[in-house]
C-alpha cells in the first residue's frame, strides 16, 4: 500500500543536511520571502523602464504578425486570426490590452514585463525553497535581471518561453514531490502539469516536444532511481496519464478550431514547415514560382501564415524571368542536391551531414549570450558522472539539467549553418536554466571548496562573481569584455530619459503626414524587410517576400502585381544614387529620406542614408 507522506529521501531533498527546524521560522516566511519580493520588484522595474523607453520600435517581421494577430483578435476578426503557423499564446495576452486603446507595441511590452515576473519570481522562488539559503537565489536573480532588461523589448514570444521553462520546472517539482505521496497528489500534481504543458503548446509549438522529452526523461531518472534503492514504483503511472488527459482536454478547442479553418487535423504548421527542409535543400531559393499575398483583408504581410496552403495561394508563375533576382549572400546559387523525392538513405544522410555542420555555429551563437553555460553544464555533468550529484538528493537539479539538455538537443536538431546557428533568442531559456543549476548547487560546491584552503576559496569566489558579472557587461551594458559582446546588445541599455524614436518610425510618420500612402494601402517593393515595417507602422498591406527581385519597370511584373490588387511601388535605393524615371509605371505621390537598410540582405547592408520613394501604379 502507497504511503501518503513522503520517505526519508524527501526529507533530504536538495536541503544539504537542514531540516525545516534549523531555519529560524521568522527568516523563512518572513525575511527571505521579503528579499526576494524586493528583487522581484526592482527587476520588473529596470525591464518595465526598458520596455517604455523602447516601446515605439519595430523589432523584427515576426513580431508584426504576433501584433496583426492580436489585433485581430482585440477587433473580434476570429476566422482571420486563428492561425496554424504562428502559436496564440503572446497573441491572446495582448488582445485586451489592444481592445483597451493601447498601442500593439506597447501590449507587447506589457506581455514581456509579465514574462519578466514569472522568470524572477518563479524562478527565484524555486532556487531559495531547495534550500532555504537566500544567497543562491539572489544570485540567480541579480544574473538574469540585465539579461531580461535585455530581451523584453524584442517583439517576439521568446520571452514568454523562458517564463514557461521556469514554471514547467517548478509543475515538474510538484509532481515528482507528489509522486510519494497520495493518489489524490498525484492525480493533481498530472493535472497541474498536463495545464502547463498545454500553455506551453499554445506559446511555441517547439515546446510541446520539450515538454514531453522533459517528462520522458524525469520519469527514466526517477524510475532508475528508485529502482537501485528498491523503492516502489507501482502507482507512479497516474501523474502521466493525469497529465495527457488534461493536456487533450485544454487544447482540444484550439485544435478543433484549427481544424475547422484548414479543413485537416493539424497541431500547427510551424514544425512540418520549419522542420520538413531539414532533410533536403530542395525549395529554399527565395525567387519565384509564386508571389506570397496577405493571407486576409486585415493581415499586414504574407508572413502573418505561412501555412503552406495558405502561404502558396498567391500566382504561381515568374512574370518575367529576365529580371534576376539579388543575390542573397547566406544562399547559395548551386542547384539542390537532395529533394523530398530522394531516399530515405539520402535524406538522412544530408540531415545528419548538415547537423553536425551547424553545431559549431550553434554552439558558438548560444556563447555569445551566455558565456558560462557550457562550464556551468561540463561541471555538472562531471559531477553526475564521478558521484558527487545523485539524483536521490539533488532531484529538482538534475530535473532541470534534464530540461536544459532536452531543449539542447531539440534545437540543435533543427539548427542549420546556412543560418550562422539560426537566431539567439531561440536559445535563451539554455542562459536561464545553467544559471539556475549554477545557483543550486552552490551551497554544496562552497562546504567543499572552504574545506581546502583559502586559496580555493578566493578563486571559488572568483568564478562565481564572474557569472553575473558576464551577464552585466554583455545584456546592460553592451561592452565585450570579459567574454563575448551580447547578441542582444551593442550599446548600453537605455533605463532613463526620453523616448528612443527609431528611424523607420520617423519615417513611417512622414509617410502618413504627406498623405503618400493612405491606409489599407497595398504595397509592394524592392526591400521586404524595411517595407514590413514601414507597412506595420502606416497600417498599410505589403506583398511578397525577400529575394524575389520586384521591380516597377517590368511589364509583365507590374501587370502581375496590378492584378493582384497592389497599388503602389515602393523603391529603396542608396541616398547618392542616380535619380530614376518612374513615368513608365505611374506617378512618384513621395520621396523621404531615412537612415534604414536599403536592402534586405541583413548581412551585407547595414543602417545608411537610404532614398526612400513611393509610385503609384498607373492603371
Amino acid at each position: 500500500m502507497t504511503s501518503t507522506t513522503a520517505p526519508g529521501p524527501q526529507i533530504t531533498h536538495e536541503t544539504a543536511g537542514r531540516r525545516s527546524g534549523a531555519v529560524p521560522r521568522r527568516y523563512k516566511h518572513i525575511v527571505a520571502p521579503l528579499i526576494l519580493a524586493v528583487f522581484v520588484v526592482i527587476g520588473v522595474a529596470l525591464s518595465a523602464a526598458v520596455a517604455y523607453h523602447n516601446r515605439l520600435g519595430v523589432t523584427n517581421v515576426d513580431g508584426i504578425s504576433y501584433m496583426g494577430i492580436a489585433r485581430e483578435y482585440a477587433n473580434g476578426w476570429l476566422p482571420d486570426a486563428i492561425n496554424a503557423y504562428w502559436s496564440p499564446m503572446v497573441s491572446w495576452m495582448m488582445a485586451p490590452f489592444i481592445a483597451a486603446g493601447l498601442g500593439m507595441q506597447t501590449a507587447f511590452g506589457i506581455v514581456n514585463v509579465f514574462a519578466v515576473a514569472v522568470v524572477l519570481g518563479i524562478g527565484g522562488w524555486l532556487v531559495w525553497s531547495q534550500n532555504h539559503r537566500i544567497v543562491p537565489a539572489v544570485l540567480f536573480m541579480v544574473t538574469v535581471i540585465p539579461a531580461l532588461m535585455s530581451a523584453v523589448s524584442v517583439q517576439t514570444p521568446d520571452l514568454l518561453v523562458v517564463a514557461w521553462v521556469v514554471g514547467y520546472l517548478w509543475a515538474l517539482r510538484w509532481a515528482d514531490q507528489a509522486l510519494h505521496g497520495s493518489t489524490r497528489a498525484r492525480i493533481a500534481s498530472g493535472v497541474v502539469l498536463g495545464v502547463v504543458a498545454a500553455l506551453g503548446y499554445f506559446t511555441k509549438l517547439f515546446l510541446l516536444p520539450v515538454a514531453v522529452g522533459a517528462v520522458v526523461l524525469w520519469l527514466v531518472l526517477r524510475v532508475w532511481s528508485a529502482r537501485r534503492r528498491r523503492e516502489p514504483v507501482l502507482h507512479w503511472w497516474t501523474v502521466p496519464v493525469a497529465t495527457i488527459v488534461v493536456f487533450a482536454v485544454v487544447i482540444a478547442p484550439w485544435v478543433g478550431a484549427l481544424t475547422a479553418k484548414y479543413g485537416s487535423l493539424t497541431l500547427g504548421s510551424s514544425l512540418s514547415v520549419n522542420i520538413g527542409s531539414k532533410f533536403d535543400d530542395g525549395g529554399r531559393a527565395t525567387d519565384w514560382p509564386f508571389l506570397p499575398v496577405p493571407p486576409n483583408s486585415h493581415a499586414f504581410s504574407p508572413n502573418e501564415d505561412f501555412t503552406p496552403s495558405v502561404y502558396k495561394q498567391g500566382p504561381m508563375d515568374n512574370p518575367d524571368p529576365a529580371v534576376v533576382p539579388p543575390t542573397d549572400s547566406a544562399s547559395t546559387a548551386t542547384a539542390p542536391t537532395v529533394t523530398k523525392d530522394s531516399g530515405i538513405a539520402a535524406r538522412a544522410g544530408y540531415y545528419l551531414h548538415e547537423r553536425m555542420l551547424a553545431l559549431p555555429y550553434y554552439l558558438q551563437k548560444i556563447t555569445t549570450f551566455a558565456p558560462f553555460a557550457a562550464p556551468i553544464a561540463l561541471l555538472f555533468a562531471a559531477a553526475l558522472v564521478i558521484g558527487i550529484v545523485r539524483f536521490r538528493r539533488y532531484a529538482f537539479t538534475c530535473i532541470v539539467a534534464a530540461t536544459t539538455l532536452v531543449y539542447f538537443v531539440g534545437y540543435g536538431m533543427i539548427t542549420s549553418s546556412s543560418s550562422g546557428g539560426g537566431n539567439a533568442r531561440y536559445y535563451w531559456p539554455l542562459f536561464y536554466t545553467t544559471t539556475m543549476i549554477g545557483a543550486l548547487m552552490l551551497p554544496a560546491a562552497w562546504r567543499l571548496v572552504r574545506r581546502r584552503g583559502v586559496v580555493r576559496t578566493i578563486v571559488a569566489c572568483v568564478a562565481i562573481a564572474v557569472v553575473p558579472i558576464a551577464s552585466y557587461t554583455q545584456n546592460w551594458f553592451g561592452s565585450p569584455a570579459p567574454f563575448y559582446p551580447s547578441v542582444n546588445r551593442t550599446e548600453p541599455l537605455r533605463v532613463t530619459g526620453p523616448t528612443d524614436v527609431p528611424e523607420i518610425v520617423r519615417l513611417a510618420d512622414q509617410i502618413r503626414a504627406s498623405g503618400a500612402l493612405p491606409e489599407d494601402a497595398t504595397v509592394i517593393g524592392s526591400n521586404y524587410r524595411s517595407l514590413s515595417s514601414l507597412a506595420f507602422l502606416t497600417d498599410t498591406r505589403v506583398y511578397g517576400r525577400s529575394g524575389q527581385g520586384y521591380t516597377y519597370h517590368s511589364d509583365a511584373m507590374r501587370k502581375l502585381f496590378i492584378d493582384e490588387g497592389v497599388q503602389y511601388f515602393v523603391q529603396f535605393d542608396p541616398a547618392n544614387a542616380p535619380a530614376r524615371d518612374y513615368s513608365v509605371a505611374g506617378e512618384l505621390v513621395g520621396t523621404f529620406n531615412a537612415t534604414i537598410a536599403c536592402s534586405a540582405d541583413r548581412s551585407t547592408d547595414p543602417e545608411i542614408p537610404c532614398r526612400v520613394q513611393i509610385v503609384k501604379f498607373a492603371k
